[in-house]
């Protein structure tokens, strides 16, 4: 465990300052430059996977502040990317959907996503691949663990 350990944990740090960067400057993939936020395209992520989303079940899927979503949301809409559509049966009840705008950023989020794990796989042997994934698997178990105990 202790050969690598001080520089397993400088890049586990390095990535995470860079993420967080990242998130701050905003993910470019709009057609005309927009900047898009982690949870934003995570967001429009879980609307596109589903189509016809329920906001309280965005909300409780993604287990965050309901108040955080709705701004999001709103954002997004605003911008045309989301289309909010109120029920006919519960007027307390919208649904969401993506606008063609809407899903071609999450087209583009999609295929940068492959485009770089693409990159990072391509000499790793499957071995490799399953180690890596072991040791990814681990650090989410860790951090899901840490947030449910605070």
């Amino acid at each position: 465990m202790a050969n690598y350990y001080h520089e397993i944990d400088k890049m586990i740090y390095k990535i995470v300052i860079k993420t967080l960067i990242t998130d701050l400057q905003g993910l470019k993939l709009g057609s005309k430059g927009e900047v898009f936020s982690f949870l934003e395209v995570y967001i429009l992520r879980k609307i596109g996977e589903a189509g016809n989303k329920k906001i309280y079940e965005l909300i409780d899927e993604m287990q965050l502040n309901r108040g955080m979503v709705s701004l999001i949301i709103k954002k997004l809409y605003l911008k045309g990317y989301v289309i909010k559509k109120q029920s006919e049966g519960d007027k307390r009840v919208y649904f969401l959907n993506l606008t063609d705008l809407g899903k071609d950023i999450v087209q583009k989020s999609i295929n940068d996503q492959k485009n770089l794990l693409d990159f990072i796989l391509a000499d790793i042997s499957v071995n490799e691949e399953r180690v890596i994934l072991k040791f990814l698997s681990k650090i989410n178990q860790a951090t899901f663990s840490k947030q449910n105990e605070g």
